[in-house]
């Protein structure tokens, strides 16, 4: 047989088989076609059996509208389902030193007058998760959120509802009633996990979500909750019984009748500054923005001017606390010196109640302007507290030794790259001239108070009064314009827009932007809340910050801040846009443009969270207005952002095995000496009044107790 032959009776054997097989598939294919239609008509027909034996058309609407309730409730369910991350945390580890445990517990615990709409701190405590009888404050949903709960946490005195680090509270004065306060801890406490120990980062970045208007995130299920709790009568009746009692009947009836004026304050909130319109980026988790949000409740809310709500689209990491009393200027842009300004603007960003205007939106002109809950006290006492905190110190028995040899090449690397910007840059403290008559303005500034200024411990130039810094030495901050660092411009220009109507509050002044109307606001407002609280003579230098008078600068810049400790607050940039040092380092090219944040699991090559996508994760999108992760280059090519030449990839695990240790004074012997040792830097001034301050704030409950025991 020759090959024709051969193929051709293959090909003939072969194509039989194809068709054979293709016939079998058609019958299948038929027969299961034709079983299906059978069985769907048949499933057809018994649910038209089922309709018509409905009988009457009423009756059929009713199985219509239960279907639907049954539908609705299954997606309402699914739509209210929190979301929240997973984690297995059995070890804890602190790393910053400078705290013992009761500082901890002043920093975590004390208030400084913030209220969310007026929530009582029992209502919180005892409220239930929505379409659940589990409580939402339970520690596993509120670690889930991003919180921080310590591993086997227990009740106490200064945290009897058992909650996270940085939710306490307050005796609202102007009812007396207890109310749940969020204070500094809550967004300016970090923590690091890695192989189930979780590594506190006080002072340091937080990750939960709290400002974020997402279903299933803190704040919406908190609100979803209440309402639940309101109109649903077998989850009101277990409420009232834990807050109120099982037999009375009158606290009952006040309870539903306050829960309802509260139900009313978020949805006015909504309607208002809170409006989902107004922040068009999401913030997600770790990030808000801080200065946008303090202005449409400042400038619209609170003095009832809706024309000031503005489109918030530039949200920025809670930023580190440790040596910021050494700074000159403070915030991402540097735009106030303060400190009690600047956690005075916090607070009422906050939602820390404040009476400014009457019912019809009209200043106060009597004693009643500026009554609130605003804590000074408990302000002092946190602000005393972060002075004496250091930065987190590398855990090597943790995250793994250093490389002593690449430490020293990225010492180098940094003192040549690094240092000119980011110093620190000591210097001796400033004598800030003061307004001494009304009306004058210095310069740059937008308006002045000359009782509050020349409140302070005065010195004399030429006959002139000036407040001197009470610091020893400071960390005079640079100015890096937003054209040469080249990172995103949306937080320097939204703040540096007029776009508030501040004439309410200074008639005449025209619009202004939000560092000039904050100064008009606190110019007026400071120095009634003082005199109000009993803040006079020499504890007035003292409660604005070591003799520091209020001033602002709004210049089109981002400060660079000294980087001790930097390698424990991911991810980076001032938006939060780049996840790792190792990236940060890296070129352009080579940062991702999408990660996910919401996993505290840290890796400790790159210095940063693992970015893999999980339950409770947001996804940083570095294309949405806002969100950029250009900028702050080391490269090699002529370019907008560039700031330093092109890092191997050796280079740039030599400076990350650097900054694990900088300044840090156990390895400053082995670094063959450290300029950055902070065991060298100068002391803060002596604190008179903090212990006082912080035995007071967090004590108040029990001093309170023990005066009405007392005969």
């Amino acid at each position: 047989m020759d090959f024709k032959q051969a193929w051709s009776t293959l090909w003939r054997g072969l194509r039989g088989i194809i068709v054979a097989t293709l016939s079998w598939l058609w019958r299948f294919l038929k027969q299961l076609l034709c079983g299906s239609w059978q069985r769907l008509k048949a499933i057809g027909h018994a649910l038209w059996q089922i309709w018509l034996s409905l009988g009457t058309p009423w009756m059929r609407r009713i199985a219509i509208v239960l279907l639907v309730l049954v539908v609705g409730y299954q997606q309402l369910q699914q739509f209210l389902q929190p979301n929240l991350t997973r984690e297995e945390i059995t070890a804890l580890h602190y790393l910053n030193d400078g705290w013992d445990s009761q500082d901890r517990e002043n920093y975590y615990y004390s208030p400084q007058g913030t209220e969310l709409l007026g929530i009582d701190y029992d209502w919180y405590v005892n409220l239930e998760l929505p379409m659940s009888t589990r409580m939402l404050n339970d520690p596993d949903n509120m670690r889930g959120w991003g919180f921080i709960v310590d591993p086997g946490q227990q009740a106490s005195s200064a945290n009897p509802g058992n909650l996270a680090v940085g939710l306490t509270r307050h005796i609202n004065p102007d009812n007396q009633k207890v109310r749940l306060d969020i204070t500094c801890a809550a967004c300016h406490t970090g923590e690091l996990h890695y192989k189930g120990t979780a590594l506190r980062v006080d002072g340091g970045q937080a990750v939960q979500s709290i400002a974020t208007p997402k279903p299933g995130e803190f704040i919406t299920t908190l609100a979803a909750a209440t309402i639940e709790t309101y109109i649903n009568p077998a989850k009101w009746d277990r409420f009232a019984d834990r807050v109120a009692g099982p037999g009375d009947d009158a606290a009952r009836d006040q309870l539903r009748k306050d829960v309802r004026e509260f139900i009313g304050n978020i949805i006015a909130f909504v309607r208002g500054p809170g409006a989902i319109s107004l922040y068009p980026v999401e913030e997600g988790r770790g990030r808000t923005d801080a200065v946008a949000r303090i202005g449409n409740v400042v400038f619209g809310y609170d003095i009832k001017q809706p024309q000031n709500y503005q489109i918030a689209n530039a949200p920025v990491s809670y930023p580190f606390m440790w040596d910021i009393w050494r700074f000159d200027w403070v915030q991402y842009s540097g735009f106030t010196n303060q400190p009690m300004a600047r956690n005075l603007g916090e607070a009422l960003g906050v939602l820390a109640p404040i009476k400014l205007v009457d019912e019809d939106g009209k200043l106060l002109t009597d004693d009643s302007f500026g009554d609130t809950a605003i804590d000074l006290t408990g302000m002092h006492c946190i602000e005393t507290t972060l002075r004496k905190l250091k930065p987190p110190a590398w855990p090597e028995e943790i995250l793994g030794r250093v490389d002593i040899d690449k430490a020293r090449h990225g010492k180098a690397l940094f003192a040549d790259q690094c240092a000119f910007c980011h110093g620190p840059h000591v210097s001796k403290p400033y004598d800030w001239p003061l307004a001494t008559k009304a009306g004058e303005l210095l310069p740059g500034q937008a308006s002045s108070n000359p009782e509050w200024d020349l409140a302070g411990d005065l010195v004399y130039k030429d006959g002139k009064p000036y407040r001197r810094d009470w610091r020893e030495t400071i960390w005079s901050v640079p100015w890096i314009d937003v054209d040469v660092v080249g990172t995103d411009p949306n937080t320097v220009d939204n703040f540096n827009r007029p776009r508030y109507d501040a004439t309410l509050l200074a008639p005449g002044s025209g619009p202004v932007n939000a560092g000039q109307g904050l100064q008009v606001l606190l110019n007026i407002l400071v120095p009634r809340i003082y005199e109000k609280e009993g803040i006079t003579g020499e504890l007035i230098p003292d409660y604005d910050g070591t003799n520091v008078p209020f001033r602002i600068s709004d210049r089109r810049a981002y400060k660079s801040r000294p980087l001790h400790g930097v390698w424990a607050t991911p991810p980076f940039l001032h938006n939060g846009s780049v996840p790792t040092i190792y990236d940060l380092l890296s070129p352009l090219e080579e940062r991702p443009t999408r990660f996910a944040v919401g996993n505290r699991d840290y890796d400790p090559v790159k210095l940063g969270y693992v970015t893999a996508a999980g339950p409770g994760s947001f996804v940083h999108d570095t294309s949405v207005d806002g969100n950029s992760n250009q900028g702050h280059l080391f490269t090699d090519v002529a370019m907008p952002g560039r700031i330093g030449d092109r890092l191997s990839a050796s280079d740039r695990l030599a400076l990350i095995e650097y900054l694990k240790v900088m300044g840090n004074p156990k390895f400053s012997d082995a670094l063959g000496g450290d300029p950055m040792n902070w065991d060298n830097y100068s002391p803060p001034p002596e604190d008179t009044t903090g212990p006082a301050a912080c035995e007071k704030t967090i004590h108040r409950f029990d001093l309170q107790a023990r005066a009405e025991v007392q005969p």
